[in-house]
């Protein structure tokens, strides 16, 4: 399950990522009216100057911290896209492209071309 800015409750903090997914084993233990959400599978944020900081520092250890399997970082600026996956219960740096195609490891069959990402903004 996919969602765009919903609350995901961590210990030490919440957040609304741009983009979140939760397996269907985790998302099927929602309840209808729920409005905080345990911390997702994969989760993207599209970085500002304002976020940035943020956004690579205390997120990536809370994102880390909490089994967060995947997490992309998308740099409109740079047109970049970072892709981070758990490794030894840490998110690590895995790839940072601006072409060529990214596949998703926490969402099976997910693949996208990162020109495609930043089309718009050309």
């Amino acid at each position: 399950m996919a969602w765009e800015k919903v609350l995901c409750r961590f210990t030490r903090n919440d957040y609304e990522p741009d983009i979140v997914f939760w397996n269907k084993l985790k998302a099927s233990k929602f309840e209808q009216k729920q409005s905080a959400f345990p911390p997702p599978d994969f989760i993207v944020e599209i970085l500002s100057k304002s976020t940035e900081e943020r956004d690579r520092g205390i997120k990536l250890d809370d994102y880390s911290l909490h089994g967060v399997g995947e997490y992309w970082i998308i740099d409109p600026e740079h047109f970049t896209v970072e892709q981070y996956i758990q490794e030894d219960n840490k998110l690590v740096l895995l790839l940072k492209l601006h072409e060529g195609f990214i596949k998703s490891y926490a969402i099976q069959g997910f693949q996208i071309n990162v020109e495609d990402i930043f089309k718009e903004l050309n």
